[in-house]
């Protein structure tokens, strides 16, 4: 796939969600420019939930699709290409920040957020690193097709 980065073609997007959902207004970030010649590409992605210092376990996915699996990730799925945890124990007993994004992620049209917490569903803020890139119509139509894509047998 040939793509070429538009010089400082960049944004970053923050916002919150409530965790234990995967639909609706909030989940969805938009970023479909109208053309399928460019694409978004996630460089970053963090979480924090709104009380930080509470014992808390927290968890997001992005992905292409709206996704209903609470509480999973599955690497596997070409639709979800970024994942990150936010664990703080009882007591300030440990904590573990962790995020990973899929090197080949590339984005057409829309971009969703799904954030689970264990228990209660509390507020979950996010910070996503994009950057923008051209592609010809031949790779957009391959990265929409992917995006778009069933995973699993």
């Amino acid at each position: 796939m040939a793509i070429k980065r538009i010089k400082d073609a960049y944004k970053i997007v923050r916002g919150q969600v409530t965790g234990n959902t995967y639909s609706g207004t909030e989940n969805k970030i938009h970023l479909f420019d109208g053309k399928f010649t460019t694409g978004w590409k996630v460089v970053s992605f963090k979480i924090a939930p709104k009380a930080p210092l509470d014992a808390t376990n927290t968890e997001c996915i992005l992905s292409t699709e709206p996704k209903s699996t609470l509480g999973s990730w599955d690497w596997g799925d070409v639709q979800e290409i970024a994942w990150a945890t936010w664990h703080i124990g009882a007591g300030y007993d440990g904590s573990l920040v962790y995020s990973n994004i899929a090197d080949d992620n590339l984005i057409i049209q829309d971009l969703w957020i799904r954030a689970y917490d264990a228990g209660e569903a509390k507020q979950v803020n996010y910070e996503i690193e994009l950057e923008k890139y051209d592609i010809s119509s031949w790779d957009g139509a391959a990265a929409l097709v992917r995006n778009n894509a069933q995973s699993g047998p």
